[in-house]
């Protein structure tokens, strides 16, 4: 089942350590960071600094990767979310859309 996240990182330079340190991103030779976009398990979408603070990704779960325990602080929103309505069912966070804090990119 495919899964969405929006991503928020304090800064560009910890959402490169947390890429390397979960397999979406390597170091070059030249030490420059090198992003996977894409494979057959996951795509990501580098939205970068949005209203000039924090750093935006958008990461889509192809397959079901387990989310890393340290992913937790950056998970501004997941397509898992859901919350009880008055009648006990579940029903889920809508992806926010018309917060102008929030970047407002769609997948394609």
């Amino acid at each position: 089942m495919m899964h969405d996240y929006i991503l928020k990182f304090p800064s560009k330079a910890v959402a490169e350590q947390f890429g390397i340190a979960n397999g979406f991103a390597i170091t070059n030779e030249d030490g420059s960071v090198e992003t996977t976009l894409a494979s057959h398990e996951y795509a990501l979408h580098i939205i970068g600094e949005h209203n000039a603070s924090d750093y935006w990704v958008l990461f889509r779960d192809l397959v079901g990767i387990p989310v890393p325990e340290s992913a937790d602080q950056f998970i501004y929103w997941a397509s898992t979310w859901t919350v009880t309505d008055e009648d006990g069912a579940d029903i889920p966070v809508p992806r926010p859309e018309d917060n102008p804090d929030i970047p407002n990119v769609f997948w394609a």
